[in-house]
């Protein structure tokens, strides 16, 4: 016998083996298996069935629950596979029991659910930091694209709706021209048909564009009108904008959320206070590339509590070049005055107001006389130069970035950590979903699925449930407790 021979498809066993058998003490399905069970889900929000009404019976919501989990864990997320997988993973059969949930059953759970999944994922992080997981001395702050569930053709802007009318005008044009000429009744029918259709998409486009006047949006996406046409690996894709904030003991997440805007900007705050209502009455340092870099977002983020590590962005390439940029403008606080590289001086001129923001505007007066106009400025009225009530802020922030350069550059290898997982180990470089609701859910089931799995393999799987255990254990004391007091 020159090969290992497998068992006979025919073998009948007196003792046949059980689900447990076919599943180790390590597997880390037992992990998903102790931690929904140690769960309220209630508590979290979770449409849960009491069982007891007329009709079908439903399945209970930590059946589903452990389902998705296991599945996210492994790179599933459509209804359908996740239908498949039931009958056919032994795993997932030993995790639910042998349940078949069908698609239509395991889409609603989601569907139905999805305040209640985002609650799932803060309480995680707050397990986690009971854990001693994350500390919260170093966050970083990033974004990545994700692809939305939507073709490139369905998305358009101005631009793109006025070249499609012109193809349709010169279309319609030749098809007349063609009309006009043709003596055949068939022929004449079938222009006319043709004539028709670039008729009715003549006046979708026309829809269209009134819909971006109206609005005052500079793109729309028929397919899911929340998602944007955002630069993605060096072209234009129809993405959502995912952020994260991760912890840099174990690169961790702490938080994340899903947005439509085109770039990050306008994310830092948002980020910053989600990482702050983790770590309450904490001192935490906070790092987010040139992105992120907006006077009024830092101004929002700095306080006693948190320190922030951002570098600026480079200004305009021919005022670098030149020596003009902002930088090489030095600020005389006692005369309440900028001095440009020249010698000259920027008076203050008068005050204003921006997003709710204090601001001064300076304006120099010699612009006349210096001789280096068109390299310092274009404006007819010289050189003007804002500067924020709180842009000691700003300066003390540029000069701790310079002077804590080692632990800046640390920035890149903690967030990028979980994006590389997610997108090349996991697979999720797209939402199956549409609309920003659902696809912030997804992407919080995403993030709760590499939590997870990080989590496991930092603490192993015993431990794991050992203190899951010790987790539902104390839950169900606490209830007892509380029972006996109002009895």
């Amino acid at each position: 016998m020159p090969f290992i021979e497998g068992e006979d498809r025919d073998q009948i066993h007196l003792l046949p083996n059980t689900l447990d058998d076919f599943v180790e003490e390590e597997n880390p399905v037992r992990v998903i298996d102790a931690y929904v069970d140690s769960l309220t889900l209630e508590e979290l929000g979770f449409q849960v069935h009491s069982g007891s009404k007329a009709g079908q019976k439903p399945y209970r919501r930590e059946d589903l629950l452990k389902l998705y989990l296991y599945c996210y864990m492994n790179g599933i997320r459509s209804s359908r596979k996740m239908e498949t997988e039931t009958k056919r993973n032994i795993e997932l059969m030993w995790l639910i029991g042998k349940l078949q949930p069908d698609h239509g059953t395991l889409s609603a759970f989601m569907k139905s659910n999805q305040t209640a999944i985002k609650k799932l994922f803060k309480e995680f992080t707050l397990m986690l930091k009971g854990f001693g997981l994350i500390d919260g001395q170093l966050v970083a702050i990033d974004g990545t694209k994700l692809k939305a569930n939507c073709s490139k053709k369905k998305h358009f802007n101005a631009n793109i709706i006025s070249k499609k009318l012109e193809h349709i005008d010169e279309k319609i044009d030749a098809y007349l021209h063609d009309f006009l000429r043709e003596d055949n009744r068939q022929k004449k029918q079938e222009i006319t048909e043709k004539l028709e259709v670039y008729q009715k998409r003549m006046h979708e486009l026309q829809v269209m564009k009134q819909e971006l006047n109206e609005t005052g949006e500079n793109q729309l996406c028929v397919t899911d009108p929340d998602a944007k046409s955002m630069k993605n690996n060096g072209k234009h894709e129809v993405c959502f904008n995912v952020q994260t904030a991760v912890d840099s003991k174990y690169k961790l997440i702490v938080d994340c959320d899903t947005v439509n805007d085109v770039n990050d900007q306008g994310q830092l705050s948002n980020m910053a206070k989600k990482t702050k209502q983790v770590f309450r009455d904490q001192k935490i340092t906070i790092l987010a590339d040139t992105g992120y870099y907006n006077y009024l977002e830092i101004i929002d983020v700095v306080d006693e509590s948190t320190e922030l590590l951002i570098k600026p962005q480079k200004g305009k390439q021919n005022k670098i070049a030149s020596g003009f940029d902002k930088e090489n403008f030095e600020y005389d606080a006692l005369n309440d005055r900028y001095i440009c590289p020249l010698g000259y001086e920027l008076p203050f001129k008068w005050n204003g107001k921006q997003d709710g923001k204090d601001y001064k505007r300076y304006t120099c007066e010699a612009f006349d006389i210096c001789g280096q106009k068109k390299c310092c400025t274009s404006a007819k009225g010289g050189r003007s130069i804002t500067r924020l009530k709180d842009e000691e802020v700003i300066e003390q922030i540029a000069e701790n970035t310079r002077s804590e350069s080692n632990i800046y550059k640390q920035r890149a290898a903690i967030v990028e950590h979980p994006f590389g997982t997610i997108k090349r180990h996991l697979g999720y470089t797209y939402f199956l979903t549409r609309g920003l609701e659902s696809v912030g859910t997804e992407t919080n089931l995403i993030c709760l699925a590499y939590n997870f799995k990080r989590m496991i393999k930092i603490k192993g799987v015993k431990e794991l449930i050992r203190l899951f255990r010790d987790r539902a254990c104390s839950k169900s004391n606490m209830h007892d407790v509380y029972l006996s007091k109002i009895a």
